[in-house]
């Protein structure tokens, strides 16, 4: 994963950590884990980041399946 490449994404796009994890239905440590790489991503937390950032598919291709 490119956690660096999917932060300055987030971050072009106006998105927080916070306003994603709560876009995501989870709390913000649960999100913090998943960025450490401690929790994994599911399928769905992909979709729904793909949607609300949003992340073309080669952004998606290039932060989770580097």
């Amino acid at each position: 994963m490119d956690i660096d490449l999917l932060k300055r994404t987030m971050k072009y796009h106006g998105w927080t950590n916070e306003k994603l994890a709560k876009a995501m239905g989870i709390h913000r440590d649960t999100l913090q884990r998943k960025m450490r790489g401690a929790v994994r991503f599911t399928v769905d937390d992909l979709c729904v980041m793909r949607e609300v950032i949003p992340l073309a598919d080669e952004e998606l291709l290039q932060i989770f399946f580097k």
